[in-house]
């Protein structure tokens, strides 16, 4: 039996600079696709995503975290790379996008237009920086009853997602930031804040809410194309239907990739291809799954390079089969 594909697409805190740098040099499809997202956020926003993600001198791996450019360039990317697999002749039959990465999947499944997609995201962040105060996300590593039994964790911030056994994430507004910080220090705890200056996911951007859903309530939102089924690391399985309910959701609720994942997984054999900027969910997905099915997870795009290398032995490998 085939392995059925599921793309997986990431959000915010995945981005960094340069990322999908080596494709955007060498490999004709991934770099049209971005030249055409390209130029739609110019008409949007009059500013070059590429200009700013690839025509810098900051080296590769450094931070990226001005949202104007790092919201739709975490959507261009892993579109260019879905076109690029698609190109090839790996299609998905499921889409699985966490946070942001579920405007990636929607577009991938045409339940909206790249340009309905960009739209949407250009949007957000004007309304999030008229709307909403300054906030942070937060990764710990370690469980999650460290949140449940501490005020110093769960009087502060907001539980946000458990990624697996060893690995949580916290929303907070700005101000708690430091304090946060310093109690997991204390601790021994390691943790890292995202390359994000909102806490999504958290009431911390409740303010965005009515605008946003005001905005999103005109838009045309089609059903899956065939042979594509839509999951959610929101709802923690498939998506029936899309509206701007959903929508707002997947901004404001907690993750559940976990659970999503494991729905997926267990409904026979799937080949994850995470074609996030940083190999996060693929890093996710072997911990969540564990040995047995290690092997079934695969990503392109790392900070560690070797791209065109990795999608054509994923496409060779893919193909043979």
């Amino acid at each position: 039996m085939h392995s059925e594909i599921v793309f997986m697409f990431s959000g915010q805190g995945s981005q960094y600079n340069k990322m999908g740098l080596e494709l955007f040099g060498k490999q004709p499809v991934f770099r049209q696709s971005m030249e055409r997202l390209d130029r739609i956020v110019h008409q949007l926003t009059g500013k070059s995503v590429i200009e700013e993600l690839y025509q810098n001198s900051r080296g590769k791996g450094a931070s990226f975290e001005n949202i104007i450019f790092s919201h739709p360039a975490i959507f261009m990317v892993q579109y260019a790379l879905a076109e690029t697999l698609e190109a090839e002749g790996i299609t998905p039959r499921y889409t699985l996008g966490v946070s942001l990465g579920e405007y990636v999947a929607l577009a991938v499944a045409k339940v909206l237009t790249p340009e309905q997609v960009l739209e949407l995201i250009v949007t957000q962040v004007r309304l999030l920086e008229y709307t909403c105060d300054n906030g942070a996300m937060i990764a710990v590593l370690d469980h999650v009853q460290l949140y449940h039994r501490n005020a110093e964790l769960n009087t502060r911030s907001e539980l946000i997602a458990v990624n697996f056994d060893k690995h949580f994430t916290i929303a907070c507004r700005s101000g708690h930031t430091g304090e946060i910080q310093q109690f997991l220090r204390a601790q021994g705890v390691a943790s890292l804040r995202l390359p994000v200056n909102y806490a999504f996911h958290s009431s911390c951007i409740d303010e965005l809410e009515k605008p946003y859903r005001t905005y999103m309530q005109k838009i045309d939102y089609k059903t899956p194309a065939p042979g594509v089924t839509l999951v959610s690391a929101m709802t923690g399985g498939k998506v029936q239907t899309v509206d701007e309910s959903f929508l707002w959701d997947v901004v404001r609720k907690p993750m559940n990739f976990r659970t999503a994942l494991e729905g997926l997984t267990a409904g026979g054999p799937r080949l994850l291809l995470d074609l996030s900027p940083s190999g996060t969910l693929e890093n996710f997905s072997k911990y969540i799954l564990g040995k047995p099915l290690a092997h079934k997870v695969r990503s392109v795009i790392t900070p560690m390079a070797s791209e065109l290398k990795k999608l054509n032995e994923i496409v060779n490998d893919t193909l043979e089969v």
